[in-house]
């Protein structure tokens, strides 16, 4: 009986985290939204605490503004039979995307502030070094480079739920790396290319288990190469 409550509080936790990211909420915001610390937060995420209903109901809607119905939906989608070492990692829905992919990217803004400083000829601190820097990382990218919210964990551990990766249409898929799928129904998926097999595209899967998946080339509207990925 202990071991269903840990695994509900868990698939529950998961659920949290997994609406958390895709509403592009913080954890530090999550939790200053809802007066408690981000320690508390992410011992809700863990499922490290019980979430009554009255409870979950109130962090819904303080802390990231959602519902129940939006909290469900992510939980259904979570599988019941991970282990626990995996339950900490995944979030939940499947990698596949929806939308418009025609709009430009944003500038990717980071504020730098100072430099670090190690060697043998200087001492290692960090020198704040008064006003922030700004970088615009968007001039690293080839023009025409887009961006998908990985929303699934078909593809764990190559790419998380919550996480992200770069591509670029001008830029075709690599046999063994990874690879954006556009599909003409307008969503997209990221698996592993290997081939183009006759009148099929042939790529692969690893979570649950590694399986290769054979994707019919009329339904396919381009295989692109992954640039960059992560949380």
């Amino acid at each position: 009986m202990k071991d269903r409550e840990a695994a509900d509080r868990r698939r529950k936790g998961l659920a949290l985290k997994a609406l958390r990211r895709r509403l592009g909420v913080t954890q530090e915001a999550a939790a200053n939204a809802l007066g408690v610390t981000v320690q508390a937060w992410q011992n809700y995420e863990a499922g490290k605490r019980h979430l009554s209903d009255p409870k979950l109901a109130a962090i819904l809607v303080e802390a990231l503004n959602s519902d129940r119905e939006e909290f469900d939906a992510e939980l259904t989608q979570i599988p019941d039979d991970l282990t626990p070492s995996q339950r900490e990692r995944l979030g939940a829905r499947e990698a596949i995307n929806r939308g418009s992919s025609s709009q430009p990217p944003a500038a990717f803004h980071l504020p730098v502030g100072g430099i670090a400083h190690g060697g043998a000829l200087r001492p290692n601190v960090y020198d704040d070094g008064g006003e922030a820097e700004v970088i615009d990382f968007s001039r690293y990218f080839a023009p025409g480079t887009r961006v998908l919210r990985l929303g699934g964990m078909s593809m764990f551990p190559y790419a998380e739920p919550g996480g992200f990766v770069t591509y670029n249409p001008r830029q075709p898929a690599r046999r063994g790396q990874g690879c954006v799928i556009e599909m003409k129904d307008g969503s997209y998926a990221v698996k592993r290319f290997e081939r183009f097999d006759a009148d099929h595209l042939v790529v692969t899967e690893l979570f649950p288990e590694e399986r290769e998946l054979q994707l019919p080339l009329a339904d396919v509207a381009g295989v692109y190469a992954i640039g960059l990925r992560g949380e």
